[in-house]
């Protein structure tokens, strides 16, 4: 799209948002939709059109948008799909800002809904149009309520989480909210033909009243365009939250190389949501957790310290267990502080992280569940250790204001400054008041043990960030689709990645009755490889033999790879004579894999021959700056152990792959090294290599 018209477009999403003057376009169906701008307390203009109405809801009717007074800076079409059309090319030529259009059966339903679906772009110009088959849009920060239906609530709101939804059906699920989350802003973005997800987070993410942003998707849609709203976000360091439906099967594209089978496009959109600062959730609980934990704390938790409090031994062990899972660290009670504790515990209790402070049911003169002073002392104890944040395993109480524990909490973790939640057990254990009562303190009200600490995770993740390099978010468009694809034996990949600066075994490359004098010259031991374009996998196939320490071995070795190659019909190109690489400490995978969608990946992972079953591996969108590699690496658990030394030289490899595919990025379909051999003498050389090519 032309960046004059995308700008344009924004523009008039913010008019979209915040209008002065709304247009509801359709007939007495529109009633709720009245109804909820009113209940909404929008205070702009409300204008009706309908030609066979006087009148709906009380407001006077005119027969068409042209002979509205003004043009409006929001519309609300609940017309069928080819009256959307005409009245989106009437709103645009009266120089209307957006149209939410409720109509379906557009690109979603077959030739005709597609036909009708480009007349609608074409109509539209510059008008900030949601949809089409779009559920509506809530703006409950600037009392506008653009919705079909009025059983939902649309009370005002002066901060809090934006959502943006593919899905209209998901975007109710948030506006039905039963977990506290109070999104201020939900966008139903239906087709998303003209407003993308980028455009709503460019736009949202300048709002400072939006504390956090989730989205739900179904795909990432343009992933240039995601990434330059990002900048957006990431200058306020503002969380988003991301669930993706559906797992792509795109990477069946690469089965030919280890990279496409280690990495599919999922894994590709996992190093999406990395590079440009997303969390990426798996489930539709994650994603309220997460958006209310993140919308609460923002970057404030910046490290992983949790300090966990409970009133019961079940929960405390599961949480021990949870934070394992996620990362998260329990340190031990410092002995002050235990011994500060002790008298206040009854003398069953134990003192630990987590904290299991044994409460008492009854009792003013003990530590009591009603005991509100002695419940403080004990919690504010409790932190004087210093947390990076801290959990009250509780679901609050029932009453509005609150359990004495609950109201014990907020004093102590407010007392010591502890960025603070509540956790129930159970994802349905929580009220409304007590919700309120949590964003009122600035405490997180969590729901579900797992779910919970998962966005605790996500939100140490998060705060992480703030200190680490930023990298540049821009990311390679992809290379046009390959009509087809070619195999360059190992002999042709490594001349090509060798002037790219790959280091080698020495090696020559000789016809059968040339080996023995080959392997003589390279010194024993050697290792002997058939070369054949048709077999891309030679450990497979059985054309590698290795350790061979002398002609006898080598001849016998040549004998049986000859042998099968007769067997499959193959007449090999030749043979490989290699040094052997002895004393491997660790066997690395360095490659490429190309996506239609997301460009050209940098995947290290767990090298050799069961690279595709190990699954310890991490992919990088090009371009990558060397301290996301190192960053990479360091993490990665084949080579987190290595010498530092040793894991730069490994590093020094990835950094020269990600070169060469960027300098060969219209041909390069996907690459392997694998594996790159870290031997214990610190060597660190390739010793097998396949490029794909396209054309």
């Amino acid at each position: 799209m032309d960046i004059h018209a995308k700008q344009a477009r924004r523009a008039n999403l913010k008019r979209l948002l915040n209008p002065r003057t709304v247009a509801l376009v359709g007939g007495r169906t529109l009633a709720p939709s009245i109804a909820m701008l009113r209940k909404a307390g929008f205070g702009g203009d409300i204008r009706m059109v309908n030609p066979f109405q006087r009148e709906i809801g009380g407001i006077p009717c005119v027969p068409t948008i042209a002979d509205l007074p003004e043009a409006p800076d929001a519309a609300f079409l609940s017309v069928n799909r080819r009256l959307t059309v005409e009245a989106v090319r009437s709103l645009a030529a009266r120089g209307a800002g957006g149209a939410v259009c409720f109509a379906a059966g557009f690109g979603e339903m077959g030739e005709e809904g597609k036909r009708l679906q480009t007349d609608l772009v074409a109509a539209a110009g510059d008008l900030a149009v949601a949809g089409p088959n779009s559920n509506g849009l809530l703006n409950r920060l600037d009392r506008l309520a653009l919705w079909p239906m009025e059983d939902h609530d649309p009370a005002p709101l002066d901060r809090g989480p934006a959502i943006i939804s593919q899905s209209g059906g998901i975007a109710y699920a948030f506006v039905r909210d039963r977990r506290g989350l109070a999104p201020a802003v939900i966008a139903s973005t239906g087709n998303q033909v003209l407003l993308d997800v980028a455009d709503w987070l460019a736009v949202l993410g300048e709002d400072p009243r939006v504390t956090a942003i989730g989205i739900f998707m179904e795909g990432p849609g343009d992933v240039a365009a995601l990434a330059g709203a990002a900048e957006v976000t990431r200058r306020r360091n503002l969380p988003v939250v991301v669930l993706k439906s559906g797992r792509s099967a795109l990477g069946a594209e690469m089965a030919l190389t280890h990279t496409g089978a280690l990495a599919g496009d999922d894994d590709l959109f996992d190093a999406l949501c990395e590079r440009l600062g997303f969390t990426r959730v798996r489930s539709l609980p994650q994603l309220f957790e997460t958006l209310k934990a993140l919308g609460t704390w923002g970057d404030r938790i910046g490290g992983n310290r949790m300090a966990v409090l409970t009133a019961s031994g079940a929960a405390r062990a599961l949480f021990a267990d949870a934070a394992f899972d996620h990362g998260i660290a329990l340190p031990p009670v410092s002995d002050g502080v235990a011994a500060a504790l002790r008298p206040q515990l009854p003398e069953f209790a134990h003192v630990s992280n987590p904290l299991d402070h044994n409460a008492y049911y009854t009792g003013m003169d003990v530590l009591s569940m009603e005991n509100e002073p002695a419940l403080f002392e004990c919690f504010r104890t409790m932190l004087q250790d210093g947390y990076d944040v801290a959990v009250m395993n509780t679901d609050g109480g029932d009453g509005q204001g609150g359990s004495p524990t609950l109201r014990a909490w907020i004093r102590a973790t407010r007392e010591t400054a502890t960025p603070a939640a509540i956790v129930a057990t159970m994802p349905d254990e929580m009220s409304a008041d007590v919700h309120r009562l949590c964003r009122e303190a600035g405490i997180a009200a969590l729901q579900g043990l797992e779910d919970a600490v998962s966005a605790i995770a996500a939100a140490s993740h998060h705060g992480a960030r703030r200190d680490g390099a930023q990298q540049d978010l821009a990311i390679l468009p992809p290379a046009p689709p390959f009509a087809t694809t070619r195999v360059l034996d190992e002999v042709e990949s490594k001349a090509v990645l060798e002037t790219a600066g790959i280091p080698f075994p020495r090696r020559h490359f000789v016809g059968a009755e040339e080996v023995a004098a080959a392997a003589r010259q390279i010194g024993f031991p050697v290792v002997l490889k058939g070369i054949s374009a048709a077999v891309p996998h030679k450990n497979r196939f059985g054309a590698v033999a290795v350790g061979l320490s002398g002609e006898p071995a080598a001849e016998a070795a040549l004998a049986a790879m000859a042998a099968r190659f007769g067997e499959a019909g193959i007449a090999p190109d030749g043979y490989l004579v290699e040094e052997m690489v002895a004393g491997a400490e660790v066997e690395v995978i360095v490659g490429i894999k190309s996506s239609r969608i997301y460009g050209h990946a940098l995947i290290l992972g767990q090298g050799g021959v069961d690279v595709e079953t190990a699954r310890n591996a991490v992919a990088l969108l090009l371009p990558v700056a060397r301290g996301a590699i190192d960053l990479a690496l360091a993490g990665l658990g084949v080579t987190a152990g290595l010498d530092p030394a040793a894991r730069a030289r490994v590093g020094d490899i990835a950094e020269a792959v990600a070169a060469f595919a960027i300098a060969n990025r219209e041909t390069l379909a996907a690459l392997d090294l694998n594996p790159v051999i870290v031997a214990r003498d610190g060597r660190v050389v390739a010793v097998d290599a396949l490029i794909e090519s396209g054309a």
